[in-house]
């Protein structure tokens, strides 16, 4: 029985996607899902930049000696999109028909977050999307869903 879900979002498409999929799994089961976000470090692809107008102003693409300058987003902007991203989850979770949707955020490397995300919430299954915004890292590294998949206890749903 699927008690607890945790589904990870990054404001991906195939995030959006596995919203929608944890959302129907925990409606039909009635069970508790916990929307996480990791914190992305470093410079904010387009797709979570435009989340945020107000917490990152609009700056004019600068260069030195020809080569071009790229701004690193503050903390406290990447916060601010990650609730807000948390928040825009939870509603469409909520109108998606279920009950109880918790949020939590988390810094670091982003398997780990998900993981120790769901050891907190004690969930019985993660959700996440087949590919983030991190598309390129993923296929030099290996993919978050993969490290998830292997290491975490329970089950684990990828989403594309």
């Amino acid at each position: 029985m699927i008690q607890k879900i945790l589904v990870a979002v990054d404001g991906s498409s195939h995030a959006d996607h596995a919203l929608a999929m944890a959302a129907e799994i925990a409606r039909r089961f009635d069970a508790d899902l916990a929307v996480n976000h990791c914190l992305i470090h470093g410079h904010l692809p387009d797709e979570l930049r435009a989340l945020s107008d107000v917490e990152i102003p609009e700056m004019p693409p600068m260069s030195l000696g020809g080569a071009s300058v790229d701004y690193q987003v503050p903390r406290q902007a990447l916060e601010s999109i990650a609730n807000k991203l948390l928040e825009n989850a939870a509603d469409k979770a909520r109108k998606a028909g279920v009950n109880n949707v918790t949020t939590s955020w988390g810094a670091g490397d982003p398997a780990q977050v998900i993981l120790e995300s769901a050891r907190n919430a004690q969930a019985d299954l993660i959700v996440m999307g087949s590919r983030g915004l991190g598309d390129l890292k993923g296929l030099l590294l290996g993919s978050v869903s993969h490290k998830v998949q292997q290491l975490f206890e329970g089950s684990v749903l990828t989403v594309r």
